[in-house]
C-alpha cells in the first residue's frame, strides 16, 4: 500500500527544516536545541499513526504515548523559560509526576483502545496554567525585552494556542462521536473537524517559526 501524506507531515516537515537553523546560531538555549528533535519525533509519530490508519489499525496507543512525551517536552520547555525558582521546581516535580501517572494510566487503568482524555486533560491544564504564569512574570518585568527578538514569547504562544485550541477540539469530537451519526449538523461538523485541527495546527507552527527565527539578524549592507 503507497503511503499517502497529508499537509500536517508536510507543515510539521518544513517547520523541522527551519528548525534546523538554531544550531547556526550562538549561544542558543538548551529547549531551542532540542526543537528539533521534538519536531521530527513528532513528525514521526504522525507518520507512524497515519500509516497504521491506512492500514485498518487502530493508532490510538502510539498518540497516548505521545502525547505524554509531548506534554512532558512542554513542561521541559516552560522549565527552561521560567525564571522563578520555586515555580521551577514544581514544574519539574509536577513532570515526573505526570509521566508517571499518564502511563500507569494507559497501562494499568485505562487499558482499552481509544483516546486517553484524562491525560490529555491534565496536560492541557498543566501546560496552560504555566504558560499563563509565565505571560504573567514576563509582562511584570521592570525592563520587558523586545517581543519581537524573544524566542521564549513566541514558543510559549505556541505552546499556549496549541493547547487551548486543541482541548476544545478534541472534547468536540469526541461528543460528536456519539451524536454525529443522528444529527446531520453535527454530522457535518464532524466530517470537517480536520480543518479545525489545521488551522490549529497552522498557527501553532507560525508562531514556532518566528521563535525559531526571530533570533537571526538581518545585516544591511553599506553601499
Amino acid at each position: 500500500m503507497i503511503m499517502h501524506y497529508t499537509i500536517f507531515d508536510y507543515l510539521i516537515l518544513a517547520t523541522f527544516l527551519i528548525s534546523l537553523s538554531v544550531y547556526y546560531q550562538k549561544p542558543t538555549p538548551i529547549y531551542l536545541k532540542l526543537f528539533p528533535v521534538y519536531l521530527l519525533s513528532a513528525l514521526i509519530a504522525e507518520l507512524w499513526m497515519e500509516w497504521l490508519s491506512q492500514q485498518g489499525r487502530y493508532n490510538t496507543g502510539v498518540a497516548n504515548v505521545w502525547g505524554i512525551i509531548e506534554f512532558c517536552f512542554y513542561f521541559f520547555v516552560l522549565y527552561e523559560i521560567i525564571a522563578n525558582k520555586k515555580i521551577k521546581r514544581v514544574i519539574l516535580f509536577i513532570s515526573i509526576a505526570f509521566a508517571c501517572i499518564g502511563f500507569f494510566n494507559l497501562i494499568f487503568i485505562q487499558k482499552k483502545v481509544g483516546f486517553n482524555p484524562v491525560n490529555f486533560s491534565l496536560g492541557c491544564l498543566i501546560t496552560v496554567s504555566a504558560c499563563i504564569y509565565y505571560f504573567v512574570e514576563l509582562f511584570q518585568k521592570v525592563e520587558a525585552p523586545s517581543l519581537s527578538r524573544l524566542p521564549a514569547f513566541w514558543i510559549c504562544s505556541g505552546i499556549f494556542f496549541n493547547t487551548i485550541l486543541s482541548f476544545p477540539t478534541f472534547a468536540l469530537l469526541s461528543f460528536m462521536q456519539q451524536i454525529s451519526r443522528e444529527n446531520k449538523a453535527a454530522r457535518l461538523l464532524f466530517q470537517n473537524i480536520d480543518s479545525i485541527f489545521l488551522i490549529t495546527i497552522l498557527l501553532t507552527f507560525i508562531l514556532y517559526a518566528i521563535g525559531i527565527l526571530c533570533r537571526i539578524r538581518i545585516r544591511k549592507s553599506i553601499l
